[in-house]
């Protein structure tokens, strides 16, 4: 990893404000994403009638069209000079995909644009993670991906608040209601890619990799990818829990309010439980949030009342700000520098995998048997998870011994 000299005499990774960086371009991204995330399935059942299914399976397909490209712009990435002109290809087509929502009133194709969304995140997920990894010092890397994290919730806290401000989200969702919210993202959505384009460094590759083609994950990463992917098969999308509220009684105003309060506490433990995970190991905070998604989830199947919503998303929140960051960390302590983004291209791959029959079987159940079936089969996984990264532990930790950048659990 290269190196620049401190005035102490002490030295620096270079490139180290890089996560901080990229971190303000994922808070104007989201700042511009997640209000139009939030109210898009809500837009599609109450105005233009499709059903929890048909979400659930634009959801999927979104998910799944955007799963060869996390793998290959990973390996790509890890064979290029730099990694930057993947991740600004990505947040391109995010944005190019808000931008197309003023020109559509098809429903299949406001679907289209959300597949369309995907491809860009496909783009730059995994080679966005690889320069956060390649910027930092040894053991550091909870702190610095509880960084990005930060920064991207407190940009979902800002594009929320924003919306409530304006007061969109009352009433029903009409198409120009929805178009009002398009107008509010566009120019967050641009200052991102500016950001991104000419304030984010190059930040040159000094490991590169053999040039043969792999989709393979990294040998040391297996077995957690296969724990990750278990328990992703049981985080459906977030577009359920907007249906949810809806069932509850809470217009699209309110529930705004209550994803800005969940982002808000992601936002606040995200770094505490980084720089945690990077003194006392990573294990314990990923079993902690797992084991909070599955309450908060069984929570959501079983409340009748709004205030015992709001509560468990208080804890949905809580596991997004333990867990996103420090997953990613944890795949940075086991993956070698030459790997990195091969490494995230297929943790991104697992996630993209398991996002298809997730959101499908979640749309189903709540189709077929109501929510409470839905979200008791996902609190289900998400403690099955648990146990057995509980159980896998000693295997991890073996894998760990050899890194002399990581922090044993």
């Amino acid at each position: 990893m290269p190196t620049d000299t401190n005035g102490n005499g002490t030295t620096k990774p270079q490139g180290a404000d890089v996560p901080t960086r990229l971190g303000w371009v994922s808070f104007f991204n989201d700042c511009s994403s997640e209000t139009l995330a939030r109210a898009l399935p809500l837009f599609l059942v109450t105005s233009l009638g499709l059903t929890p299914t048909a979400v659930g399976a634009i959801e999927g397909i979104a998910e799944a069209v955007g799963i060869a490209l996390r793998a290959f712009s990973g390996w790509l990435s890890d064979r290029m000079v730099s990694r930057k002109p993947l991740v600004i290809l990505g947040y391109f087509f995010s944005f190019l995909s808000r931008v197309l929502l003023l020109f559509i009133s098809v429903p299949l194709l406001f679907g289209a644009t959300r597949v369309f969304d995907r491809v860009g995140k496909g783009l730059r997920s995994a080679p966005r993670d690889a320069m956060v990894a390649d910027a930092m010092a040894l053991g550091t890397a909870g702190r610095a991906f509880g960084i990005v994290r930060f920064l991207d919730t407190l940009g979902a806290v800002t594009g929320l608040g924003m919306a409530l401000a304006f007061g969109l989200g009352r009433g029903p969702l009409t198409s120009e209601g929805f178009r009002s919210l398009v107008w509010l993202s566009l120019p967050f959505g641009l200052v991102s890619l500016l950001l991104l384009c000419f304030w984010v460094p190059r930040l040159p590759r000094v490991v590169r990799a053999k040039k043969y083609l792999s989709f393979t994950a990294p040998k040391g990463t297996r077995l957690y990818l296969a724990i990750v992917l278990l328990f992703s098969l049981g985080a459906s999308s977030d577009a359920f829990l907007v249906l949810r509220a809806r069932e509850l009684g809470f217009d699209l105003f309110e529930t705004f309010g209550l994803f800005l309060g969940l982002n808000v506490l992601a936002a606040a433990l995200a770094i505490p439980f980084g720089k945690l995970s990077d003194r006392f190991g990573r294990i314990p905070v990923l079993v902690s949030g797992w084991l909070i998604y599955a309450a908060s989830y069984a929570l959501f199947a079983v409340c009748e009342e709004q205030w015992a919503f709001a509560s468990a998303m208080a804890l949905y929140g809580a596991f997004y700000g333990l867990t996103e960051g420090v997953e990613k960390a944890f795949l940075s302590d086991l993956v070698e520098p030459d790997e990195r983004g091969r490494g995230f291209g297929a943790f991104h791959l697992v996630l993209g995998i398991a996002a298809f029959p997730s959101s499908l079987l979640t749309g189903w159940l709540m189709t077929r048997f109501g929510s409470g079936a839905a979200f008791l089969a996902c609190a289900g996984l998400a403690v099955l998870a648990s146990i057995i990264l509980l159980a896998c532990s000693p295997l991890l930790l073996t894998a760990l011994r050899g890194r002399t950048h990581a922090r044993l659990p």
